[in-house]
């Protein structure tokens, strides 16, 4: 008999206009968030690409003008021009980027990737956070959020299920039906688990296979070998995602009518979705208050106020810190304003430094207590889960911006030696020549080493993978208890 209703209920499902037409229009807005989602990251990666072109071609246009100035000339050009001048080079001539490529998944989520720059053109006036150098985006266009695939599986996907699932117990409830077919089992708690059980059959399969498939369409490379182990544990996050989801369903309507069911339904994923998340961010909000940019930014004007005979006196002493350079601190005069710039660069950072530090522990609490309130929401932890695997979230740009300081390092142990040993000893390597030629070392500039996009995500993904299937087991158990079933 069990077996029999068991085939029963899943021809009746599968059967079902309304079923085929929730998972059409579920498979329509999967492909289309896929296809956002990628052509996202393949611009991304276009426009990186571009940046690697232009600098590359700045750079052989400049090795191509120092061999041009190597020759005698009769004028010499000013330092901001002469690409063998290294004070110079380093503030006016250098391009040199930071780059974040996008994951090969980028086109699950889009994330934070179009609120964040994916590449920074280094300065070595670096002063954390830098600044943003990506195209502008209408911010219209950015409050109406994102349309991708992490979009679907997290807020429109659990309304799909509870349109499928919600009216197969609490219809026939109200139609009389349910209690017919309860006795023809030996309990009630037996038909509840056939109809959850007919219900996680169809619907998990199809959401994998539909997701796979959206992703195919896009052109994302879900099956490389890169790529298959975070694509495993996605998979796996998604149907314990859509088990949560069902059961959720077969519990309330198993108590319930229809529209009830709906509205309790309804009203638990609206609470998942938004109300954890707008609580949770006002939570941290009025305990953690962001830092005020414009008195970061008020600290960093007031300490780039120099006055020439100032910067002078800064330069003094750090080269008379040096013995090398000591001798650069009795020509201050003729020394460039680029050299002394390291000086005041220095000065600057130790001014402003106990105020970004104290920004950075701020963020660092507030990013804290975000991480735990996010386990109050099940959507949350997918939403997070999927950013993190698509490698377009918050942790990565962090992580970013970091190695992005530590690159403006390199290239100030880089250039900063050079510069000074300049100011120190202002001959020419070229007498006689346009240029200076104290600095010809292009092919030895430190280049920045983007990260692997994939490195570390299984790991990272892990335990929010066992997180939804803890709830959905616990959905389950409660199912099979079936202690306020009524039929």
């Amino acid at each position: 008999m069990t077996r029999a209703l068991f085939g029963f209920e899943l021809a009746m499902l599968l059967k079902a206009r309304f079923t085929w037409i929730i998972g059409a229009l579920l498979l329509a807005a999967l492909g289309w968030g896929a296809v956002n989602g990628q052509a996202n990251a393949d611009a991304q990666q276009a426009t990186i690409d571009r940046v690697k072109v232009h600098a590359a071609a700045k750079v052989a246009k400049q090795q191509a003008d120092v061999a041009r100035y190597s020759r005698p000339f009769d004028a010499v050009l000013p330092y901001w021009q002469d690409p063998s001048d290294a004070a110079g080079y380093m503030r006016y001539g250098l391009a040199a980027y930071a780059v974040k490529p996008p994951s090969p998944l980028a086109g699950i989520a889009i994330g934070q990737s179009r609120l964040l720059p994916f590449y920074i053109k280094t300065d070595l006036d670096y002063v954390a956070p830098p600044a943003a150098a990506f195209d502008f985006i209408n911010p219209r266009i950015l409050s109406l959020g994102e349309f991708d695939l992490s979009f679907v599986l997290v807020y429109v996907l659990p309304l799909a299920l509870i349109a499928i699932g919600a009216s197969r117990l609490a219809a026939e409830r109200d139609s009389g039906a349910l209690r017919l077919m309860a006795a023809q089992l030996p309990s009630f708690r037996q038909l509840v688990m056939l109809k959850f059980s007919v219900a996680a059959v169809v619907c998990v399969p199809f959401t994998l296979g539909a997701t796979v498939l959206a992703l195919l369409v896009a052109g994302t490379p879900c099956w490389s070998t890169q790529t298959m182990d975070t694509m495993l544990l996605l998979g796996a996050a998604l149907a314990g995602f859509t088990l949560f989801w069902v059961a959720l369903t077969a519990l309330v309507a198993s108590r319930i009518g229809v529209v009830g069911s709906y509205l309790r339904l309804v009203s638990v994923w609206i609470g998942f979705t938004f109300f954890v998340p707008a609580a949770g961010a006002l939570v941290i909000d009025m305990a953690y208050p962001a830092p005020s940019p414009l008195l970061y930014l008020d600290d960093l004007r007031r300490a780039n106020d120099f006055k020439p005979a100032e910067r002078d006196a800064l330069f003094v002493a750090l080269a008379r810190a040096e013995p090398a350079y000591a001798s650069a601190a009795e020509r201050v005069g003729k020394v460039s304003y680029a050299t002394k710039q390291i000086a005041v660069q220095q000065a600057v950072e130790r001014q402003v430094a106990e105020r970004a530090a104290a920004a950075a522990r701020q963020n660092d609490l507030a990013s804290g207590k975000a991480a735990t309130l996010r386990w109050l929401s099940p959507a949350m932890v997918f939403d997070t889960l999927l950013q993190q695997a698509a490698g377009t979230g918050v942790e990565r740009h962090k992580r970013f911006i970091k190695r992005t300081g530590d690159y403006t390092d390199e290239l100030r142990a880089f250039f900063w030696p050079r510069a000074m040993a300049e100011a120190a000893n202002p001959a020419n390597a070229c007498q006689g020549c346009a240029g200076r030629m104290n600095f010809t070392d292009h092919d030895k500039i430190p280049r920045f080493e983007a990260d692997r996009p994939l490195d570390g995500v299984a790991g990272g993904i892990g335990g929010a993978v066992g997180y939804l299937w803890l709830l959905a087991g616990a959905l389950v158990l409660m199912l099979w208890s079936g202690r306020t079933f009524r039929a």
